[in-house]
């Protein structure tokens, strides 16, 4: 088949699916010829508001600041938006970093990490996710990714992450081990592992390791790339577990994927290390549309009680699954078996975007899904699965 233009000059490491999005509304998105598709993937728990919210494009009308304001000069609004940040943490207190997006987050926390400890290594769980960087890819060791890329550092040390008690006590006595060494400078980890799966760590993983981070020096990093801003029925996902992390990384739904941005928020002590002369850089990080569009959206979620919505969505959606399938996650953070493959495509011709990853399908709609949205989505899986 020929390649068509878009095809030739644009690249894909594999091919699209065959839809092409032209807009969407709410809870839909739209395809070249009209059609509608229940979205129950926001794009990866990027779309958590949903689709052409009238505040958020309101913000962008109503702005009438400057273009663009070069990192080296004061803007009030990224000192508003910082703020406004740390007030959502539990503990109301942190210093931001500003980034463009997932991966400059995680970046930037590891860099915090190696300037407050003076350690070189890092701990992460095998195959998770943490961004598209050699140094993000090298903390989870893809070995596809390896095999490509070449072999990535060795100061790049992975855990398992696998369901079940028994596995869970050897994972935890593991990570102790490693982080009782004082080699570690940071543990990174996603609250609720959305990239291998939505996978549930225990309490007692958390508290255990987040105790032999105390009492080594080790820095404890959460990655909210994809659980941050309501997606597991909280803020933050680590909430959960009544953590305290060290670095918080956050993207995706800090914007609810009406600009691009990310950021990192660090422990004041710990953020002090990075105080030297160009020790981070951000051309584009908090670029003065992406700030107005992420303080209405922290604005809407708050104004819309999206959080308990999403709770209370997330109970039903798991209330309606469980009829004919063993679903587990966290507000609308949901994952459950795949009894036949694919299902992905199935319910793409049925209208429903989902994901599958591994063995198990995804779902990740918007926070205000409603009821009837949720049915019609079930209905379809019920019959597809």
């Amino acid at each position: 088949m020929a390649k068509s233009k878009s095809q030739e000059f644009l690249f894909r490491d594999s091919p699209p699916h065959p839809l092409e999005i032209v807009n969407s509304q709410g809870s839909y998105l739209i395809d070249k010829d009209g059609k509608k598709y229940l979205d129950f993937m926001a794009g990866w728990c990027v779309g958590n508001i949903g689709w052409k919210k009238q505040e958020l494009h309101d913000a962008l009308i109503k702005f009438n600041g400057p273009e663009y304001v070069s990192p080296s000069y004061i803007y009030k609004r990224w000192e508003h938006l910082a703020e406004k940040l740390v007030n959502l943490l539990p503990t109301k207190e942190g210093t931001c970093f500003r980034a463009t997006g997932g991966t400059e987050a995680n970046e930037i926390a590891l860099k915090i990490s190696r300037a407050y400890n003076k350690r070189k290594k890092f701990l992460a769980f095998k195959s998770a996710y943490h961004g598209q960087s050699l140094a993000c890819l090298s903390l989870v060791k893809i070995p596809d990714h390896e095999k490509h890329f070449g072999t990535f550092s060795q100061d790049y040390i992975q855990i398992t992450a696998k369901e079940g008690k028994e596995e869970w006590e050897k994972t935890t006595a593991q990570a102790v081990k490693l982080i009782e060494t004082k080699e570690i400078s940071a543990f990174i980890c996603e609250p609720i592992i959305c990239n291998l799966g939505v996978i549930i760590p225990p309490q007692s993983f958390f508290t255990t390791i987040t105790n032999a981070c105390k009492k080594t020096n080790t820095l404890f990093i959460c990655d909210e790339v994809a659980t941050g801003f309501g997606r597991t029925g909280k803020w933050f996902g680590f909430e959960h577990y009544n953590l305290n992390p060290d670095i918080i990384t956050l993207a995706k739904g800090l914007s609810s994927g009406y600009a691009p941005i990310g950021a990192t928020i660090a422990k004041p002590h710990v953020a002090e290390s990075m105080r030297f002369d160009f020790s981070n850089y951000s051309t584009f990080g908090w670029h003065p549309i992406s700030v107005e569009v992420t303080i209405a959206n922290i604005d809407y979620i708050t104004n819309k009680n999206l959080i308990q919505k999403a709770n209370d969505h997330g109970k039903y959606l798991v209330k309606k699954l469980s009829s004919f399938c063993t679903p587990q996650g966290r507000g609308l953070c949901i994952s459950f078996p795949e009894k036949r493959k694919g299902t992905e495509e199935r319910c793409r011709k049925a209208g429903l975007i989902i994901s599958t990853l591994g063995e198990k399908i995804l779902l990740f709609p918007p926070l205000d899904i409603s009821t009837e949205e949720i049915n019609t989505a079930v209905e379809i899986l019920r019959q597809e699965i």
